[in-house]
């Protein structure tokens, strides 16, 4: 896990949606003062930050979680849709597998 203050990389990226506080808070069922007090946690429950990262269009699981090396430049990212059997039988680090179950 990379040592990132949350609440300081939410406040950036709800920053950039230009939505107001209190729709964000309903988007995200909570009361509008916990938006304030949100953005001041360096840690956030993971149910909460998957509800923020569909809001907010973001994946904060991976840029907290997953250590992922920066591709060179002649390196092709792919996308491939699995059902959860064959994750299991991917050769992946533990954590992105535990971390797995959270992602639709």
């Amino acid at each position: 896990m990379k040592n990132i203050h949350i609440g300081k990389l939410i406040k950036e990226k709800f920053k950039e949606k230009k939505m107001s506080k209190a729709e964000f808070a309903r988007r995200i069922n909570v009361h509008r003062s916990t938006i304030y007090l949100l953005f001041e946690q360096k840690s956030i429950d993971i149910e909460l930050l998957f509800n923020i990262s569909k809001v907010l269009d973001y994946n904060f699981v991976e840029e907290i979680y997953i250590n992922r090396p920066k591709p060179k430049d002649d390196t092709i990212i792919v996308g491939v849709e699995i059902d959860r059997s064959q994750l299991q039988n991917l050769d992946l680090p533990e954590e992105f597998i535990r971390l797995s179950k959270y992602i639709t």
